[in-house]
């Protein structure tokens, strides 16, 4: 049986039909004063390199456009929908998602690939349907880790084995539900099929860009490690290569590149 996700906030149906206005849009943010709160601090944040403070929401739409700040918006609202509760292993899945996020903004700068935000955007939602398998079935966490670690088939066909959906799948729905773009809901059904991540890579266009930057901020933040204590980064050792062809890098290059990046992420931190 199909899992049913919780419907979007009131509040994102409300920003989404203002969104052809500029005025409408931030009005309607700074109505809910937790969430534009949120959207400020994350705008404004320092791995996002604005020139100058934003202060209000309707400021954010008049120079960064609603687009831009109705996905990070929506990418807030996330947390209060799915990542409510105090259990630790929902927990951990937003911290590692919303790590991965902050570094994915950081590739994606360094690398100019892809849009800072929608990267941003994309890395919070890519897991989400994780939360809904963890709420259905009380061995997910065990068979995940099984799936994280598995040479042989991938994450998502190994979740389709034990439950019938992949969180890939499930998070790429909850997406375009709740209005993301085209791109961003494709990558995150393909973020756990190396084979067709690997040729959306190659083909280098915007889907590319995106899938590109996702997998090497998630390689960069130990995403297997920090979520279910894998030692090896299986995936990786599928992808990467296709993507330091892409990238035009060898491994040293890469480890130096990863060593700026954690070095600019050590210094948000500090």
């Amino acid at each position: 049986m199909a899992l049913q996700s919780p419907k979007a906030p009131n509040i994102l149906a409300r920003i989404l039909e203002a969104q052809q206005d500029l005025q409408a849009t931030g009005a309607v943010i700074e109505t809910d004063s937790d969430l534009c709160k949120e959207l400020l601090a994350t705008i404004n944040a320092p791995y996002f390199s604005l020139v100058r403070e934003i202060k209000t929401a309707t400021e954010a739409t008049l120079l960064l456009g609603s687009q831009r700040v109705i996905n990070l918006a929506t990418a807030r609202l996330l947390r209060r929908t799915f990542f409510a509760s105090s259990k630790p292993s929902l927990q951990e899945i937003w911290k590692t998602s919303l790590r991965v996020a902050i570094i994915g903004v950081l590739v994606s700068k360094a690398l100019s690939k892809a849009s800072p935000d929608e990267v941003y955007t994309s890395c919070l939602f890519f897991n989400v349907g994780m939360s809904l398998l963890y709420s259905q079935h009380e061995h997910y966490l065990k068979e995940i880790k099984i799936a994280y670690q598995d040479e042989v088939q991938s994450i998502s066909l190994s979740e389709v084995s034990a439950f019938g959906q992949s969180h890939a799948d499930l998070s790429a729905q909850i997406a375009e539900a709740w209005g993301l773009n085209k791109t961003i809901t494709q990558a995150i059904a393909l973020h756990h099929s190396p084979d067709a991540l690997k040729a959306a890579i190659a083909k280098d266009d915007d889907l590319g860009e995106l899938l590109l930057v996702i997998k090497v901020a998630e390689h960069i933040a130990k995403l297997p490690g920090y979520l279910v204590k894998a030692e090896v980064d299986v995936e990786w050792n599928l992808v990467g290569p296709t993507i330091l062809d892409e990238l035009v890098l060898t491994e040293g290059m890469f480890k130096r590149f990863e060593h700026t990046i954690k070095t600019k992420l050590s210094q948000i931190k500090g």
